[in-house]
């Protein structure tokens, strides 16, 4: 326990008679608890010891922080990150020999929780996204890029339950036990970078047999692990990338950092990915692979089509309509995103003729539109 605090000494008399309150993980002892101090109410974590010593990292807490903590909401580093955190040195006998008041930018990074460490393992989210750039930190991360993070994390987790369940949209909507595993809930929201952690649908923490969601979330993140592995490596393996159905490639598409701008790469993790506490880095090089193969894959299966038609139908829940009475004489299924999703429900609701533009996928005629306008016309009249 050679390692240097940078800190103010303080008085350790302060932590005479510690009374712990709750434990939170107990390993051959206390390892992290509250505790009544002499200064305040903390979060006591053992972080060294040896011999004779050990060493506790004190923080400040409450019950809001301690309750946060056991849902999963924020995690041990989060809880502990407090403006000011004490360095308790003591014998085994819990009995105060040294303290510093310090910070946690003032300790050894290998004394701290992980990043991304949750109290408990089943409390790990299911599927987080990590967005890493210079400036990426509290109060100075664009919009841009929390909206990149946030849409790509649930766009992949789309494309990847299509990937796996085969269900074009044309076969009508998606039930809504499919519809949450990709719809996850937030699980939180961090910093010094920008991430957002989703959990396992509700349901299925509630009851593990309810529609084997758990095993449908883990069959989609099979698949996305499959198809970053397919992305690792040099420009030589895109053959490899090439292999992926086009799901799959849109998906890897909304996991990889833009080619320009402020985010560099992107960290993939979480349970479903089946890797444990492991992550994936994605960085420009993998971007370039897969924006080049999927550009040659959507020549030999896409082609951008403009429409006119009716909305006949209309599944709020998954952004999708049917385009009928066509210019092509053809139904087709689309999808669209959620900007346009008033224009989508005033053309649906007032049966107006729209104009669209999007990519078309030849095999079975689904359009993701791009351009959506009302074009006036009574479509009793055509």
């Amino acid at each position: 326990m050679d390692w240097q605090i940078k800190g103010l000494t303080c008085d350790p008399s302060n932590f005479q008679n510690v009374e712990i309150l709750d434990v939170l993980i107990d390993v051959d002892g206390p390892r992290l608890f509250t505790a009544e101090t002499g200064l305040c109410t903390a979060l006591v974590m053992l972080v060294d010891e040896d011999d004779q010593r050990a060493r506790y990292l004190v923080a400040p807490t409450n019950d809001e922080i301690v309750s946060q903590l056991e849902k999963g909401i924020v995690t041990v580093r989060k809880a502990v990150d407090q403006p000011v955190v004490w360095v308790l040195e003591t014998n085994h006998a819990l009995e105060p020999q040294n303290a510093w008041r310090t910070t946690l930018s003032g300790l050894p990074e290998f004394v701290l929780p992980e990043n991304g460490r949750m109290l408990w393992p089943h409390l790990q989210p299911a599927f987080r996204l990590r967005a890493i750039g210079e400036g990426l930190s509290a109060g100075t991360v664009p919009a841009s890029v929390i909206r990149q993070v946030v849409e790509g994390a649930s766009t992949a987790l789309r494309k990847a339950a299509a990937h796996v369940y085969k269900e074009p949209a044309k076969q009508g909507r998606v039930s809504n036990s499919r519809k949450r595993l990709y719809d996850l809930p937030v699980q939180h929201f961090a910093y010094n970078s920008f991430e957002v952690a989703f959990s396992l649908p509700e349901e299925s923490q509630e009851c593990l047999l309810q529609d084997d969601a758990d095993a449908e979330m883990h069959q989609i993140g099979s698949a996305l692990a499959h198809a970053i592995r397919r992305s690792e490596g040099s420009d030589d393996n895109d053959p490899e990338l090439e292999t992926l159905e086009i799901e799959l490639l849109e998906a890897l598409e909304k996991l990889v950092p833009p080619l320009s701008g402020i985010v560099t790469e992107f960290e993939v993790g979480g349970t479903i990915l089946g890797k444990g506490d492991e992550t994936y880095r994605l960085g420009r090089e993998t971007s370039k692979r897969v924006k080049r193969v999927l550009q040659a894959v959507r020549t030999k299966e896409e082609k951008i089509t403009t429409l006119e038609g009716l909305v006949s139908e209309m599944d709020r829940d998954n952004f999708t309509f049917t385009l009928r009475q066509t210019s092509d004489h053809k139904d087709h299924v689309c999808s669209f995103s959620a900007e346009i999703f008033d224009e989508v429900m005033a053309a649906f609701v007032n049966e107006s003729r729209v104009a669209i533009s999007g990519r078309e996928t030849l095999k079975n005629g689904n359009i993701d539109v791009s351009i959506f306008n009302e074009v006036g016309e009574d479509p009793a009249q055509l």
